[in-house]
Parts: structure tokens; sequence; C-alpha cells
């Protein structure tokens, strides 16, 4: 952050100057006592779980030079700055909104049901050719992450790309109060959340709430393909473009063709059309790039610029990663799933692959409410179509998955239903040979991972 005195932090945060300093300078914040430097101001963050106060006295022996507390702890050394707080929390989000409106620069914020990620990492890297761009770091995206990503821009950022999460009504919404956006992309509204909203329609206004924050100058780039967006497109003062595949839209895509290198397309948009190779295989990171190619010409970027910027692309971790492990090919993304995501993955097993054995380990799909049940036996009775040679599924909702495999004529000798990820990794090392091709996929919750890191260890 840009440097800021103890004295104005205080009045920015509405802190109680306990003592210290008021003198003193910061330009750097920590919630995390493991990771502070020298000179850092820490908040004392409480979780369900944990309570940062339980660690300031540690925080100030590892370098900080401030604390801000909802109460006082003992054993406190002499000298350190004190900020008393009613809410550590809100005084954070109040720093982080104060930092933030220093800076006149493009701030792209970007949320969806599906691809948020993986389209924060392209239009960084994209904006990166012309712009020293801030963007997101792992999963910083909710009321927590999204300050300390805030309380990073300093005088050096030119252009910040922040993802945004959604849990429910109003969070978006407030997301945006802090960030204060002058461009939005919503990569797509899908059933991710459901159990939390109720309903698709009401996810679409969810995520519509980022575009009441466009300014009349900005602008929004919308998926055309999305349930409910034209009704959201409304909310808008900015200029709206609609991306998709379809001819009739704004910015769409033509002869693509897709491989297990990536993916080729043209773009045609209003006085541009051009090729495009991306280094991400899969129909849907097309369309994640074509959202980020829209905001860029929109930006002023010049189609050269756009090809070198998605051409260096480096995405975040556990999303459509390929490793090579002797011989076998395993398409990490365990990230997260829903129904859309897993579909899309799928899609790009199959492009992998090509002719050799495809093997999808798949576990539960979280937070899809009551029709959980149905929206994973439909992604079963999907699978027999994408060519997958063998099916593991890790999980009580994944069990549907199977079933729905079976029900649409998927040998039930190729199917293995599993309850834990050890033993998904155990029908799977018996199953392995060279030259396959594995997709690992499942909610956050299912910690997936733990497969990929038992093959690692084994391959």
């Amino acid at each position: 952050m840009r440097k800021i005195k103890a004295a104005k932090i205080g009045q920015v945060i509405g802190a109680d100057f306990l003592q210290g300093n008021p003198e003193n300078w910061y330009k750097g914040v920590s919630i995390d006592s493991r990771q502070i430097e020298s000179g850092q101001l820490f908040f004392a963050i409480r979780g369900k779980n944990y309570d940062a106060h339980d660690f300031a006295v540690q925080a100030v022996f590892a370098g900080a030079s401030g604390l801000v507390l909802e109460r006082m702890v003992p054993d406190l050394p002499p000298g350190v700055d004190v900020f008393l707080v009613p809410d550590t929390l809100a005084a954070l989000q109040s720093l982080a909104r104060y930092n933030r409106s220093a800076f006149n620069i493009p701030v792209i914020a970007v949320t969806g049901s599906a691809g948020k990620t993986t389209t924060k990492d392209l239009m960084a890297g994209v904006l990166s050719v012309k712009f020293n761009t801030l963007k997101t770091t792992g999963n910083q995206n909710n009321e927590i992450g999204l300050p300390l990503t805030l309380l990073s821009l300093d005088e050096s950022h030119e252009a910040l790309v922040a993802e945004m999460a959604m849990r429910g009504p109003g969070e978006i919404d407030f997301l945006c109060r802090l960030a204060v956006p002058n461009a939005a992309i919503i990569t797509n509204i899908g059933e991710a959340h459901l159990e939390l909203l109720g309903s698709v329609e009401k996810i679409a206004q969810a995520k519509g709430e980022l575009l009441e924050h466009i300014p009349a100058g900005g602008f929004a780039v919308l998926n055309a393909q999305s349930p409910y967006i034209y009704m959201q497109a409304a909310r808008c003062r900015g200029r709206v473009i609609f991306f998709g595949a379809s001819s009739n839209l704004d910015i769409y895509a033509r002869d693509i063709r897709i491989s297990g290198e990536g993916s080729t397309f043209t773009v045609e948009a209003e006085g541009y059309s051009f090729n495009i190779f991306l280094p991400l295989p899969g129909l849907h990171n097309v369309l994640n790039a074509l959202s980020v190619i829209g905001a860029a010409l929109e930006l002023g970027f010049t189609t050269g610029e756009i090809t070198e910027g998605l051409a260096r692309i480096a995405l975040s971790g556990s999303r459509l990663e390929m490793l090579n492990l002797k011989g076998i090919i395993v398409i990490n993304d365990t990230y997260n799933a829903n129904p859309s995501s897993v579909k899309a993955a799928l899609e790009v097993l199959a492009e992998v692959a090509d002719d050799k054995r495809k093997i999808a380990v798949l576990g539960d799909m979280l937070e899809l409410g009551e029709k959980a049940d149905l929206f994973h036996n439909q992604l079963g009775e999907s699978i027999a179509s994408t060519g997958v040679d063998y099916l593991i599924t890790v999980g009580r909702l994944a069990r549907q998955i199977a079933l729905g495999a079976i029900k649409s004529g998927m040998s039930g000798s190729h199917i293995f239903i599993c309850d834990s990820n050890a033993e998904g990794f155990e029908k799977l090392e018996k199953l392995l040979a060279t030259d396959d091709v594995v997709l690992i996929k499942g909610s956050r919750g299912m910690h997936m991972e733990e497969i990929i890191q038992a093959l690692s260890a084994d391959h």
C-alpha cells in the first residue's frame, strides 16, 4: 500500500490509539503472524475457529510495528503502536477502501459461476503487456481476501484485476464498495452455490450486483449464453459487450480448433478479425479468453498486444494443470467443481486424450442444494457421450454420477464407487497404464488434490 501515517490510519479505521507513536509510517499490513514482515501493521482477525489476538505478541516479535485489536492482550512489548477498534475485519476493510481511493487506474472486477480465476489470470496477462498489473492472488476473493489485495496496491501499479466470490445476496455489492471497479466481466451464470441462493435466477441477481457499480464511462463484458444475463445487463450504466459463439454478438469466436496443446480460433468484433492461439485447451477457455479480448479492445489494446498477453498466460494452481507422471498425463483440476465446470473439464479430457485411454476421477460437487442428487445423476448420464473409458467416483453425492453413467449405458465393470480419496487412489493405481490420460476433479471441500499428491509420490 502507499505510505500512511499511524495517525491517519487511526482516523480511517475509527480507532482509539492506545500507545505508540502516531507519527510512524506504514506501508503494509498482514493478518498472519507467521508471514509478517518488518514494519507491517498486524490486524488481529477473529474467525469461527481462531482468534488472531492469541498471536498478537508473536506478530510483534516477528516484526510488526503496530497492532489493530478489539481488546488489549497481555505481555505486549513497549513501543508498539496499538489501535483499538470494535471490529478488526471492518477496520481492515475501511483501510482497504481508503487505500483504493488514492488510485485512478483501470479496475476490472471478474465474477461468475465458473472460470473467474482463469479469466482473472488471462485478463492480468493481457494487461501486463502495457501496465504493471496487480491481480487477486490465491483465493483472496472474499470479504477478507479482497481487502488484502486492495492493500497491496501501491504507486507502482497501473491496473488491477479483482476476482469476486459470491456466497449470498449482497456480497458482491459489498465487495464493489471496497474495490470501486470501473469495468466488469461476468464469465457465466450456473448452478454453483445453488444451495445458498435457491435458484439460478437468484444467482444471476446476486452476480448482477456488480453491474450496478459500473460507472457511465465504464463497461461490462457478459456471456450471452448465460441465463437471465440480458435482464441483469439493464442494471449497468456503462457500455455492455456480449460475447459468445454466435455471429450476432458484439464479439464472437469462429473456426475454433482445440487440442491438447491449446486452442486456436478467429476473433470477430466490430472492426476486428484476428487469429488467437491460447495455450489452454477447452471451449470454455475460448469463451473465457473472448471475455478478456472484449475488455482489452475496449481499453484500447491492439490485436498484437492481446495476442502476446494471451500467449504468456500463467494460471493459478490446480486449474487444468497438465502433469506428466512417467508417461501418464494427469489433468489436475481439483480447485473446485460444479456441473458446468465438470462438463467442461470432461471435454478437455476428451480433447487431450484423443484416442488414448481416458479415466475420470470425480468427487462430490458441493453446495448444489436439494437437487444435488439430480445434478450428479444428470452429469453421470452425460459421461458416456464423452468417451470416458473408466470412471472413479469419490463421495456420497458422486455415487449418483456412477449410477447415472450406468443408466446411460456405461459398463458397470468400468465404474468404481469409492468413499474416500485413499480408496479412489487405490482403484486408480491398479488401473493405470502408460499413455493413460486422467482427469481428477471435485469440489474444494473434497480435497481431491490428495489423489494428485499420492500419484506424484508413486510416479
